[in-house]
This record gives structure tokens, sequence and C-alpha cells, in this order.
């Protein structure tokens, strides 16, 4: 399939990237230590660089999951590192990494086909430390990302751990399923390992198309994808059973991350607004050897992680 290559004429935005009230929708003004509401009166607090826009009772809402998410993490060794993604082959997760790098680099290739070489008005969503959004920062775009995760070590706050720009990189505490900016605000939305955390997919895939300006594009990467929703279910299930002995709780459905199923990608995305094209789903043969292996040695298939490349549709 042959598509245009174009260049996205950036657009002037007082206040880029136009962050807006997550209570009324307003724009907001920019005050000392934070920003304003001035249609309800209210005050949004600025902590090192990270604004605080997240709604307070969804806030409490995420908590418990996020605390055992966090946990997880820094039990697994995750944390913000200068290199990301490119760690030595020393590093407990330099398979996973080495993977996310290839990705990275090819999407970033289907990207300029798309878009053309820009700069282009980037949002990623689900950011964690932001090492994607820094990389994109290097390649000359424009950018700001949105996470609940404000971690000191793999969240917003620790994106001045991957590069010193990270201090200066807009960030705002915010649920990607409902999006406090501005509409039809960017030409890319990013979700780098993080669509599967939405608790709603199909709203959140609503939310991410308002936000896109027509002709604009949303990338998802390192998302786990499955054949079969069984695969996919079996996996969670484990999953919460190891996290239960592990630390010794109870571990419910709605705190765990999910996945996609390869046969619905395409309506899902189409039922909210998007084209979706797959990139990366290994060939037959390959498919059927690589589950072979996982059958023997987990009794289900495991997940691919492709590239899910989609344009906003109208």
């Amino acid at each position: 399939m042959k598509h245009e290559t174009r260049v996205l004429e950036p657009r002037e935005s007082v206040g880029w990237p136009g962050w807006c009230c997550s209570y009324c929708a307003a724009p907001l003004e920019e005050r000392p230590h934070g920003l304003f509401c001035a249609a309800e009166g209210r005050y949004f607090a600025t902590h090192e660089g990270v604004h605080r826009l997240l709604p307070d009772d969804r806030r409490r809402e995420l908590l418990a999951g996020l605390e055992l998410y966090q946990r997880v993490r820094r039990d697994e060794g995750w944390r913000a590192e200068p290199t990301l993604p490119d760690v030595p082959e020393s590093h407990v997760h330099a398979a996973v990494w080495a993977e996310r790098s290839a990705r990275f680099r090819e999407a970033s290739g289907l990207l300029v086909d798309r878009l053309g070489r820009g700069p282009w008005r980037v949002l990623e969503v689900g950011a964690g430390c932001c090492w994607a959004s820094i990389r994109l920062l290097e390649w000359g775009h424009r950018v700001c990302a949105t996470d609940v995760n404000l971690d000191p070590e793999d969240g917003l706050l620790a994106a001045e751990r991957v590069d010193a720009r990270g201090r200066d990189l807009p960030r705002a505490e915010a649920d990607m399923e409902a999006l406090p900016v501005e509409p039809a605000a960017f030409d890319l939305v990013l979700a780098a390992g993080s669509l599967h955390h939405a608790q709603h997919l199909t709203r959140t895939l609503v939310e991410l198309r308002r936000v896109t300006q027509r002709g604009g594009v949303l990338l998802v990467l390192d998302s786990p994808v499955y054949r079969r929703r069984e695969d996919g279910e079996a996996m969670v299930a484990a999953r919460m059973r190891d996290l239960s002995r592990r630390y010794g709780l109870a571990v419910g459905r709605e705190s765990q991350s999910s996945y996609l199923v390869l046969g619905e990608i395409e309506a899902l995305f189409r039922g909210a607004g998007w084209q979706a094209e797959v990139h990366g789903w290994p060939s037959l043969p390959s498919e059927l050897g690589r589950d072979l292996v996982s059958l023997a040695r987990h009794r289900r298939s495991t997940a691919r992680f492709p590239i899910v490349l989609a344009r906003r549709d109208g």
C-alpha cells in the first residue's frame, strides 16, 4: 500500500499543548506554581514540572492498583535510565528493551511515510518515564506527555533521569480515557506500552481520536496481542495468581492490564473512528513454530507485540 508523504504545518496555539480543566474542559491559564481554571475558579498544582490534572475522585479510584503496579515495577527492576530504549547486554531486561528499541525505530519509519518528516505535534499517553517522548524531542518534534504514574524512578517525575531535557517536557498527570487537552491538537498520539492498561478500550480510542487532528495518526507499541482471546485470559489469570502468591494480596481482575485480540483490532478501531493496520505479525509458519514451543512451556500461546498504526477516519 502506498501512502502520500506530506509535511504537516505546525499550528500556533497559545499555551501549547492547550491544557484544559479536567472538570469543565475550559482552557487553563498559567499561574505561579500551577494552572488556573477561570470558569470554575479551580486551581491545579504543578509539582516538579508535572501538572496535577487528574480529578480527585479518579485519583482515589486508581490509587490501590497504581500502588501495586509501582511496587511490582520496582521489584522487577524497571526504572528510568539515560540510554533507554538502548541498554547494555548485561541489563536485567536487555532482551525486552532490544525488541522495544527495534520496534520504535521501525515505527518511526512508518510514521514518516504517513506524516512526512515534521516536525510533528505529539502526545504520548501512558508515557511512564517519557523515554519515547524524549527520543522524539531529540528528533525535533514538539512533544508532551501524560500518565497517572508519578513515580520518581519510573513515572512522569523520572523524565529527567532519562535526559536533562525531560525537565522541560510538558507533562500532566492525566487519564488517557479523559485527556485534559484541546480537541484536534496533535498530529501523532503515541501509546507505547500503555494502551492495554486502559480500563475501557473503546472509550479510550474515541478520546484519543478527539485530540488528534484530521489526517493524524495513533501509534500503538508494546501492547500484548493474542490470536485467541482464551490465551489472553489465561495470561491475565496466571499473572493474578503470581501476584497473589508474591505479595499475599487478593488481586482483582479490574486492577490488571489487558491485551488485544488480533482478529478484533480492525473492527475495534473502526468502531472508534480509526483505520488500523497491523505491522510485524509473523508469517504463519513462524507463528505455528513459536506456538508449539509456547504450548510446551506455558500450555498456551504467548503474546506478540506488533506495531498497530491507525489513521483518524474523517
